[in-house]
């Protein structure tokens, strides 16, 4: 096998058979609208529960590349972090790095530095990485995908990562095709992949950047639709498809997994929207009947942050002292809304079973 030779954007005319995928595109583009919809007309503020989807996502993305996690554990690591856990690291960095792009790109396009930026954040600390990745910079040797004797694909060499991402951005900003803002992105995605530009942390890298490219092009509001536990799922297919577009030209077959994969997780997302609705509707109301103050509707908000949560986060995130918090939390738990670690004597832990299970 020899380095590919990756093409620049945009495709060529013939590359490209958008019949092949109409189906898939109408199909995925009206379940983006309605999942949009959805989530502005939530009775529960889109802003609260973006961090939560974000660590199911960073989860599912870093399931991807092997890091043993689970949802309750994320949720645990984020009321008391453990910095010895390198899995926590690498699904923290995720999260960090999905937070980071949203600011950045509330004001500002895509620029080479801002993905060396997201790399960076991705690789910080105490992560499992090849020892040749340098965080935030581009690889100025040959990487491969797969091991010594099964080698699937060998990216572009690395003297032209520079000009190939250099074309990526600008077609990213401003490409001049027709195209759709889904199947824009499922190029983008797989160019990026095929460019492979770091020694480590390409995958992650490559799935952040999809709901970052539909957030810029108003796909989406806030960038809250994530696809990597649908691609984790059929994850042999993602990467046999992705090697297809190097062997065979064949774009039509992973545009149209892509677009399915957004139409499925879209529908994933919509019935997830309408059981947070119902359970916050109902929460909601029964809290008031147990907490006689306008700070309870802070503290339920609060919930779909951190389902997992103690009382000192609580008096963080809110201005409610210790004791009220420490008091308000019991009540829920004695209504069992919550239910408690009751193992701990001191700062004891509550969980949000009911929204756990819609998350899982």
């Amino acid at each position: 096998m020899q380095a590919f030779d990756a093409k620049f954007l945009p495709l060529q005319e013939g590359d490209l058979d958008v019949t092949t995928f109409m189906d898939e595109l109408i199909d995925a583009n009206t379940q983006l609208e309605v999942y949009k919809c959805k989530l502005n007309a939530s009775k529960l503020n889109q802003a609260w529960f973006l961090p939560t989807l974000q660590k199911k996502e960073a989860l599912a993305s870093s399931l991807l590349e092997g890091t043993q996690a689970t949802l309750d554990g994320v949720l645990v690591d984020q009321t008391n972090p453990n910095e010895k856990d390198k899995d926590m690291f690498e699904v923290r960095n995720y999260v960090n790095a999905a937070h980071q792009g949203y600011v950045y790109l509330r004001n500002n396009s895509f620029t080479i530095d801002f993905i060396k930026e997201l790399h960076k954040t991705l690789m910080e600390g105490n992560v499992r990485r090849n020892k040749k990745t340098i965080p935030g910079e581009f690889r100025t040797e040959q990487n491969y995908l797969g091991r010594k004797k099964m080698i699937s694909y060998i990216p572009p060499v690395a003297e032209n990562v520079d000009s190939l991402m250099k074309n990526l951005i600008e077609y990213i900003n401003d490409p001049q095709d027709k195209l759709r803002p889904l199947v824009r992105t499922a190029i983008i995605h797989a160019q990026f992949e095929t460019i492979h530009p770091f020694m480590d942390g390409n995958g992650r890298v490559g799935r952040i950047i999809i709901p970052l490219c539909l957030y810029k092009y108003n796909q989406i509001s806030l960038p809250c639709f994530f696809v990597s536990e649908a691609l984790e799922r059929d994850k042999f297919k993602y990467y046999n498809l992705l090697n297809g577009i190097r062997t065979k030209n064949d774009w039509g077959s992973w545009i149209a997994f892509f677009l399915k994969t957004v139409a499925q997780q879209c529908k994933k997302y919509i019935d997830i929207i309408d059981q947070i609705n119902e359970l916050y509707e109902n929460d909601l109301e029964l809290a008031k009947t147990i907490i006689k103050s306008n700070k309870v509707v802070d503290l339920i908000n609060l919930l779909y942050t951190y389902p997992i949560i103690t009382a000192n986060i609580v008096t963080q995130k809110t201005d409610i002292p210790p004791a009220t918090a420490t008091r308000y939390l019991n009540a829920l738990a004695e209504a069992e809304i919550l239910y408690m670690d009751s193992n701990k004597l001191r700062n004891k832990t509550f969980y949000y079973y009911d929204l756990l299970n819609v998350l899982r």
